[in-house]
């Protein structure tokens, strides 16, 4: 993260300096989509702060037009002529050093005299910014707060034994308004679907609040080069991307999902990036694959890990399970099924390629994935064999491994015919019967929200009904337990099979 007090648009590019007064609706609406003004090396020195800024004014813009579409919450969430200006020179005298908050927290705030925000490392302070201040909250606020670092952050943290988003972001919170309004605003929203069991009920109200502070907040604080450049702001994206996900997922979090891989783009992060930057690529991307699977699209990132598998860590293996579905869903997707259409052999070759690269993932895990003694203690009735891998979240990789193949076992083209068919089916049947033995043993929180994709998954190509009755069950515990998908998605999957039934 950059230090210094300089406000403004970094000007990598004097030729190509924007207008000093645009306002951010006006601004964006004259630019190409983001990808195509920066389909070159990220890294270009004539590009990258000028797509920063861009990036970052049009993610607040897809936030902005959400709020004013909401009329039930917002009837004027922004004055867009009072809005994001680009400044030329300097700081303008009228930009607030604390940026106090206009709402129901107004007094939570204090003049800034608490340590600096920690760096990037987290071995040293940096200078304090302009855009940071002491933050401290009421006391109701507390258990919104604790909502967020001991359950919601570990949602984030699934493969990432440094825990940045529970150990690390709620200290950036405390020195950034903005931050800490997302996350009251995530754990508002969570626990008015799952109230704690004591204290007040909250309602979905209580999280709309804040989740305006937090836009009024960035609508203030991106006037700030530094802040574009900051951790905060891609903490702050990422969480209201899961506020999102939380509220309801559908185009509005398709939306933000993009608004970020923008952001992400821009400031060229990663899998490889340190420290919270390459945590939040990696959850988001988490995000990402789940949403174009649901959308039948493809991801919106094309950036290839280049760890190599001799220096992985089980961790690092984890992950790598998501880039693999990854590219699965994409080539699931209705564009990449359409481009095959007229290409059979390139078609069943990309299947291939693929396959390779999940079998070469599956060689080189180590032992921490095998799977546990169990006694045997299986109910008559019960449609799969649980299978025990500790922890849960190495678990949940070899879910995650086991819907990729399922994915292209389904969309690859079968020379073989019937036969190749039939012998499709028997995979498919022994990667459900993976994905749900495993969910059988999973009661974490962070496990259960990529087990319950994966039993979706499992659920869409699985033809005995006994086997289908037991994911409506696993299903809806997971949601019972994480309060999360808003929506059944054991009511989807009957309709599914309902529809698919009646073809």
């Amino acid at each position: 993260m950059p230090t210094g007090d300089t406000a403004g648009v970094v000007r990598s590019d004097p030729q190509q300096e924007p207008q000093s007064g645009i306002s951010p609706q006006a601004h964006w609406n004259s630019l190409h989509d983001f990808n195509e003004l920066n389909t070159t090396s990220p890294q270009s020195t004539s590009s990258v702060g000028w797509n920063l800024d861009v990036a970052s004014l049009r993610w607040l813009g897809l936030l902005a037009d959400d709020a004013a579409n909401d009329g039930e919450f917002f009837a004027d969430v922004f004055n867009w002529n009072d809005s994001l200006t680009f400044q030329d020179n300097g700081r303008s005298e009228d930009h607030p050093t604390s940026l106090p908050p206009p709402g129901i927290s107004a007094s939570v705030f204090v003049p800034p005299v608490s340590p600096p925000t920690p760096s990037v490392t987290g071995l040293a302070p940096i200078q304090k910014q302009e855009w940071q201040a002491s933050i401290q909250l009421f006391d109701h606020e507390i258990p919104i707060f604790r909502r967020f670092v001991e359950r919601l952050a570990l949602w984030f943290d699934l493969f990432d034994p440094q825990k940045h988003f529970a150990s690390f972001v709620p200290h950036l919170a405390m020195c950034n308004e903005g931050l800490m309004k997302a996350i009251l605003a995530l754990g508002a929203r969570h626990m008015s679907l799952k109230p704690a069991e004591s204290g007040p009920a909250l309602d979905r109200t209580a999280a709309v609040q804040y989740y305006y502070e937090t836009l009024r907040y960035l609508q203030q604080a991106m006037k700030f080069e530094s802040y574009n450049r900051s951790l905060e702001l891609i903490a702050t994206a990422l969480i209201v991307s899961m506020y999102e996900m939380i509220d309801g997922a559908g185009k509005g979090w398709e939306r933000h999902l993009k608004g970020v891989f923008w952001i992400q783009r821009s400031r060229n992060i990663g899998a490889e990036s340190l420290g919270l930057e390459g945590a939040g690529w990696w959850a988001w991307l988490r995000q990402d694959v789940w949403a174009a699977f649901r959308e039948k699209r493809k991801v919106y990132s094309y950036h290839k890990p280049t760890k190599k598998y001799q220096d992985m860590d089980q961790y690092d293996l984890a992950s790598k399970s998501v880039y693999l579905l990854a590219q699965a869903v994409n080539y699931s997707s209705e564009q990449e099924r359409k481009e095959g259409e007229n290409d059979f052999q390139g078609r069943v070759e990309r299947a291939l390629q693929l396959f390779e690269m999940l079998e070469e993932w599956r060689r080189h895990l180590s032992v921490h994935f095998k799977p546990l003694l169990l006694e045997k203690q299986v109910a008559q009735n019960s449609a799969f064999q649980p299978i025990w891998i500790n922890p849960s979240p190495l678990g949940t990789a070899i879910q995650i491994h086991h819907f990729a193949r399922i994915l292209l076992l389904v969309h690859q083209p079968a020379p073989g015919g019937y036969i190749e068919l039939f012998r499709r089916q028997e995979q498919i049947a022994e990667g459900v019967d993976t994905i749900c033995g495993i969910a059988m043993l999973i009661k974490d929180e962070p496990s259960t929200v990529s087990s319950i994709q994966c039993l979706f998954a499992a659920g869409l190509y699985t033809q005995n009904q006994t086997k289908r009755e037991a994911i409506i069950q696993m299903i809806d515990e997971h949601q019972a337990r994480n309060a999360w998908p808003v929506k059944s998605l054991s009511e989807e999957l009957r309709t599914e099979w309902a529809a698919s039934g009646a073809k």
